[in-house]
C-alpha cells in the first residue's frame, strides 16, 4: 500500500463530484490493505454522526436509521474512515 495516495484520496473526497471515481480509487488503493485501517483508532464523533444523518436524509428524502457504525480516525492525516449500515 502506498500511503502517499492518501493525500490524493483526501483531495478527491474534497473536490470530486463523481462518487464512483472516489469509490474506485479507494477500492484500488486502500480497501484490501489492513494496514490502512490499522493506522488509526476507533473513534466516536458526534459532528460526523450528525453529518452522516443529514446527508443520508437528503440523499434518500427521509430519515435513515444508521446502525453498526464503525469509524476509525487516522490522526496523522486528520482523516475519519469507516462504514455503517442503514
Amino acid at each position: 500500500m502506498n500511503i502517499d495516495r492518501l493525500q490524493e484520496l483526501k483531495r478527491k473526497l474534497t473536490n470530486d463530484a463523481d462518487l464512483s471515481d472516489i469509490w474506485l480509487f479507494y477500492m484500488d488503493h486502500f480497501a484490501d490493505h489492513p494496514e490502512f485501517t490499522d493506522m488509526g483508532e476507533p473513534a466516536d464523533n458526534e459532528y460526523l454522526n450528525a453529518v452522516l444523518q443529514k446527508t443520508c436524509q437528503q440523499m434518500f428524502d427521509s430519515a435513515i436509521n444508521i446502525s453498526d457504525c464503525l469509524v476509525i480516525y487516522i490522526a496523522p492525516y486528520h482523516l475519519f474512515h469507516g462504514a455503517f449500515l442503514s
